[in-house]
């Protein structure tokens, strides 16, 4: 990275990788092995999540030294970051985690089993079924067209080994393996998963499916100020 940092988050839009700080962002291209510095946030946010949807870099957390959740966007094309007025958003959330799956962005709290949904082309928020157990210091990916959240501290703040997957077809959480060993404060990563093939679901592993595309585009709202949206 052209500076060095912590508290980040970082995403893949259109083959590049963004990495996102309350300070500052940046592109690494790596087809030229090359970083490119962005403009920052608007507004700085703590412990910021990012994911892309719908050909854009969305981020949601909290302002820097605040309570105050919102969202803001980057467009690529304008090298431009906006809030985005999406209405009331979840409660504070120390360090967030949100993915994208179907053109939906599932957003999950560090202290909480709720889930919350946001559709960017409706602009509105809804909840799916809240998960087996919280995941505190977990992490969130997409894998075969499913979402799936691992480790943690669960409700009696026992660190977790637990694998828990939702299918957004039946629209339930069901544990579908663990971990070797209990973890927190980790991250997971889904990799060609139009190719793996299919694992065993005995023991400690769990099955994987075919995956889908969570590509989509849209253009978000103008820049507001954030005393505006709440």
């Amino acid at each position: 990275m052209l500076k060095a940092r912590e508290y980040h988050s970082s995403s893949v839009l259109d083959g590049l990788l963004y990495v996102v700080a309350a300070d500052s962002t940046e592109r690494y291209d790596h087809t030229t092995d090359s970083w490119e510095a962005l403009q920052p946030m608007t507004y700085p946010m703590d412990n910021c999540s990012t994911t892309a949807c719908r050909g854009r870099l969305y981020a949601i957390g909290s302002l820097a030294g605040k309570e105050t959740m919102v969202m803001q966007c980057y467009d690529p094309d304008m090298d431009l970051w906006s809030l985005v007025d999406c209405g009331p958003l979840p409660p504070w959330s120390f360090a967030p985690k949100t993915v994208t799956l179907n053109g939906l962005m599932y957003f999950i709290r560090d202290d909480s089993a709720e889930v919350d949904v946001y559709n960017p082309t409706k602009d509105e928020w809804d909840k799916i079924p809240s998960m087996n157990q919280v995941h505190v210091g977990g992490s969130l990916a997409v894998l075969g067209g499913k979402l799936y959240v691992s480790g943690g501290y669960d409700n009696t703040f026992e660190l977790s080994d637990v694998v828990e997957a939702y299918d957004p077809e039946t629209r339930a959480w069901s544990v579908v393996g663990r971990l070797p060993e209990p973890t927190f404060w980790h991250g997971s990563v889904s990799i060609f998963r139009q190719f793996m093939p299919q694992m065993p679901s005995g023991g400690r592993g769990f099955a994987l499916d075919s995956g889908s595309s969570d590509l989509d585009v849209a253009r978000p709202r103008r820049p507001q100020n954030p005393d505006e949206l709440h």
